[in-house]
């Protein structure tokens, strides 16, 4: 197989960089080898066929490592393309410094921009590291590090790529007759700006940016006029036109002096006014490009459409579904704790920061969520829930972020727009935030730093204004210990905390809620109001529902024990699992003895428990204590008020005593 000799000075980027060129086209029917200068031993040769440097200087150098029928070409690199148009938007005449490695390369730089066609800039090469005070803006191809720190906005447009001149030179030398080799050339020069060819100049003129925007203002109902510094009229739509009818290039004057008055000020801002029997809201703003003013975009909107479009937005969102039917008002509580949550969540609705809302499943997590929503600034918008842990990766991506027409097999023809982008200027609920794939978990870092998404399939950024209220049942900081949660995505969710507790912790909550449900007034027996206060709840407020479904269901107009879902009844009545627990892992006669001292006493705290039961000391009391907590069986309370038995760890002492004996 034929070979090639990529020579650097060094190991580094720009060689593996240099080396992806090749591949691109060559697609690995040539061997590529990379040989560093400064490691390159005396008397060591290069046989391969062709022999790739990086500058004149270096070909005379390598003369005496290569061999007699080795071809050496200096390689001509160039840029890609769409590098290209960051610079060809930078204002005429401005003074860009040109950064690179070393003083060849500089140079070597300025003359290829000059070129390919960038001769509307006055290009500074930096070489002798002084300072241009006057100068604010840099040009450098991958060698951000070395822009002096005088600059304000650096340009980095990558390592430049090798020239289609270079291939073309490669292809003679190795007699290149390959049709997939010389297909990938057509595509990879699809990409570039040839130094032969220069830019395009409808591209440089900005013709076809002209065109789409011409094109872009008419579909906009605002009647919009486009001017330079001077003020004078360079583009305007069909709606300003029949609102004003000025000529391009004409100066803005509008013989209305409460417009003309408005219109002297630098930015406007939904200023209101009247004309011709109309209310307007009028905006200007400057239009910058690297800090640069190059002219002004001034709108007419009138107030009647606007009106118009937002009840239309409204009713389209409420068609879908996506809008918070919750708010604070309709959360029913009495437990201090839970009103303390919502203390806490209407002060962080009022601001645009995110919210990690935490709790077990059913504890009203997405209710606290819609609620923040309805009392925010942003009420008026989207909100847009979906369940992380509900989709498979690649569905999920899809579903957040939407993808183009034709991104994969499958997909909608005409592509689909992102829940992200349906949720702009309001509110994205991501539930389950924890099972989120380690994938989608970098691509939502970006949208929370960035605020900017990118469908699949699509290179275009889209700017995006969501709130992101995010809700988890796990503990996100133990997943990041595992790996399974990226720590700063973590951090930047856990903004605003919020967590609500479970049921079990608001017991004062259990018979209004379940009460609630209800379909009609039910009586119950009091041994049934003690097990439901006693009772763990693991599904929590969801769980409750279910009790309340099922007790409409039955028709009862007074519940007893025998009434109650047999789950419930099993779970406090059956204890065969947790006495093993206890077995296994403490001592059971100890155990039993704390929770009959505790059951004697009004309320006691470890230090008495201990005193009384001198022959277990105070740390496994401690132990026990955490135990019988975890089991549901005593309520520990801080302060006077002790430890206190409930009516399973009641419960669990007669059946052990039946049962043992």
């Amino acid at each position: 197989m034929k070979s090639i000799a990529l020579v650097t000075n060094r190991k580094g980027p720009l060689s593996e960089f240099l080396r992806e060129n090749l591949n691109e086209v060559f697609a690995n029917k040539i061997d590529i080898n990379n040989y560093y200068l400064y490691e390159i031993k005396e008397g060591e040769k290069i046989k391969d066929n062709v022999i790739l440097v990086m500058i004149d200087e270096k070909a005379y150098e390598i003369q005496k490592f290569a061999s007699k029928e080795s071809c050496i070409i200096v390689i001509e690199r160039t840029l890609r393309e769409k590098e290209i148009y960051k610079i060809a938007a930078i204002p005429n005449d401005t003074k860009v410094l040109v950064v690179n490695d070393t003083k060849e390369t500089t140079i070597e730089t300025v003359n290829l921009l000059h070129r390919i066609g960038i001769s509307h800039l006055k290009l500074i090469p930096y070489l002798d590291n002084k300072v241009y005070e006057d100068v604010k803006v840099a040009i450098t191809p991958g060698e951000s590090d070395k822009v002096p720190d005088f600059i304000e906005t650096t340009i980095d447009v990558g390592h430049r790529c090798i020239d289609i001149a270079t291939f073309l030179k490669i292809f003679n030398c190795l007699e290149i007759k390959d049709k997939e080799i010389e297909e990938n050339l057509i595509k990879y020069s699809e990409g570039i700006v040839s130094k032969d060819m220069g830019i395009k100049r409808q591209y440089m003129d900005l013709f076809i940016k002209g065109q789409q925007l011409e094109v872009l203002i008419e579909h906009i109902q605002d009647a919009i006029a486009i001017v330079d510094n001077e003020e004078k009229v360079v583009l305007t739509n069909s709606s300003f036109n029949n609102l004003f009818n000025f000529k391009i290039g004409s100066s803005l004057i509008f013989n209305n002096e409460e417009i003309d008055n408005l219109i002297k000020k630098d930015e406007i801002k939904g200023e209101i006014i009247r004309y011709r029997n109309q209310i307007f809201s009028v905006n200007k703003e400057p239009i910058k490009y690297l800090n640069y003013k190059s002219g002004y975009i001034i709108s007419f909107a009138d107030i009647t459409n606007i009106k118009r479009i937002e009840q239309n937005i409204s009713k389209k969102i409420r068609e879908k579904g996506f809008y918070a039917k919750y708010n604070f008002d309709m959360i029913i509580t009495y437990s201090n704790r839970m009103k303390e949550c919502i203390d806490i969540a209407k002060k962080i609705s009022k601001s645009d920061y995110t919210v990690l809302i935490t709790g077990e499943s059913g504890t009203g997590k997405e209710m606290m969520a819609q609620s923040i929503h309805n009392y925010s600034n942003r009420s008026n918008y989207p909100f847009v829930a979906v369940n992380c842990a509900a989709l498979p990766e690649n569905l999920l991506e899809s579903e957040l972020f939407g993808y183009e027409k034709g991104a994969f097999t499958g997909a909608i023809k005409e592509g689909k727009t992102g829940l992200f982008e349906i949720a702009n200027n309001g509110t994205i609920f991501l539930d389950e935030i924890g099972d989120m794939p380690l994938k989608l978990q970098t691509r939502l870092l970006r949208v929370l730093q960035e605020k900017q998404i990118m469908r699949v399939g699509s290179e275009n950024i889209i700017n995006v204004n969501v709130r992101v209220i995010a809700a988890t049942n796990k503990d996100l900081k133990k997943l990041v210990d595992q790996g399974l949660f990226r720590e700063d995505l973590y951090f930047r969710l856990n903004v605003l905390p919020i967590n609500l507790p479970p049921l079990r912790e608001r017991r004062e909550d259990i018979m209004p809620l379940l009460k609630c449900y209800l379909e009609r007034d039910i009586k119950f027996d009091n041994e049934v109001e003690k097990l439901l206060l006693n009772y763990r709840w693991p599904g929590n407020i969801r769980e409750l529902k279910n009790i309340a479904i099922y007790l409409n269901a039955m028709e009862f107009e007074r519940v007893a024990l025998k009434d109650l879902p047999q789950y419930i009844l099993n779970s406090e009545l059956n204890f065969d699992k947790e006495l093993d627990f206890i077995k296994n892992n403490y001592n059971l006669e100890k155990v039993l003895d704390v929770l009959e001292c505790i059951e004697k006493s009004e309320g006691v705290g470890r230090r008495c428990i201990s005193e009384k039961l001198s022959y277990i000391g105070e740390g496994e009391v401690r132990g026990i204590l955490e135990l019988l907590n975890d089991l549901g069986m005593i309520n520990k309370n801080i302060g006077r008020s002790g430890t206190k038995i409930n009516n399973k760890g009641r419960m669990f002492l007669n059946w052990t005593r039946n049962g043992i004996k």
